[in-house]
């Protein structure tokens, strides 16, 4: 282990813990180190005033956890094992259970391939991760396409910028009005207010995951989530704009499983719900 090593991993060490609510740490060394896997795994003594003591495993390829001295765990031996063991254990069903983030989320995004071409790629990048600065790319990455989801946004509504005094990157402002534009009126308030706090949040999110190198990979894949979410709503926001949420509905079920039925004797027109096969004349 360099000197520049150990520097850096007691600090990733203290902010883990801090993260954990351990504080006040009076000595932290490395007990033993491992290499019986090909690369370097450190087990850390840690000792604090009031939280007791801990081992901490970190090292190549394997994430860093805290297993406490206290109860279960008396020696870096059986805290490296147990460790072994969980990171096997997740090594292997994140091989057997390879899912593609975006496909958690309904997302077309046809209209904008780069957008959808960024979103894959992190999508991809996030099942590669080995370092913070692969989740930082990540957030950066989900940034720029609500930056350029902001761009197409302004050139479907050129006046946009001019008219509401915002600066062409500031994706939240452009946001809320391009919501106010899509779903206008008293009945769309709780949708327009839902609507907003999900493009901040989406926001909000991915400025702190390339802010900070202490995030974790279920940070960045929900940094996607809300990203793709977000995209994904302003869609579906002009679609309803241009009235696909008023399609005709049985009067009697409220079924949208319905067939239009022409006569050949005349022009009238059936509505027939295959629900419950209530027949009406359409006007």
């Amino acid at each position: 282990m360099t000197p520049e090593y150990r520097v850096d991993a007691e600090q990733r060490i203290e902010s883990y813990l801090s993260g954990q609510d351990i504080k006040d740490i009076k000595f932290i060394q490395v007990e033993q180190t491992f290499t019986d896997m090909g690369g370097e795994i450190h087990v850390w003594n840690v000792k604090t005033k009031t939280d007791g003591s801990w081992w901490v495993v970190e090292g190549e390829g394997v994430p860093m956890n805290l297993y406490t001295q206290n109860e279960f765990y008396f020696s870096a031996d059986e805290a490296y094992s147990f460790h072994l063991g969980i990171s096997q254990r997740l090594q292997a069903r994140h091989h057997l259970e390879f899912k593609h983030i975006i496909d958690e989320v309904p997302l077309d995004i046809d209209h904008v391939k780069s957008i959808s071409r960024r979103l894959n790629n992190a999508a991809v990048a996030l099942n590669d991760v080995t370092a913070p600065e692969d989740l930082q790319a990540i957030g950066l990455t989900c940034r720029e396409s609500l930056i350029e989801l902001a761009g197409v946004l302004v050139n479907d509504n050129p006046n946009l910028l001019e008219e509401k005094e915002l600066k062409a990157a500031d994706f939240k402002g452009i946001a809320r009005e391009v919501i106010a534009i899509y779903a206008p009126g008293k009945s769309n308030s709780k949708l327009r207010k839902r609507s907003r706090d999900v493009m901040e949040a989406a926001w909000d999110h991915s400025s702190e995951i390339v802010h900070s190198p202490n995030k974790n990979i279920p940070d960045a894949k929900i940094c996607l989530l809300l990203t793709c979410s977000a995209v994904s709503l302003i869609q579906n926001l002009f679609l309803k704009y241009l009235g696909f949420d008023s399609e005709p509905k049985c009067s009697v079920c409220k079924s949208m499983d319905f067939e239009i039925l022409v006569s050949e004797d005349s022009e009238e027109a059936l509505f027939s719900c295959n629900s419950c096969g209530n027949q009406e004349q359409l006007s």
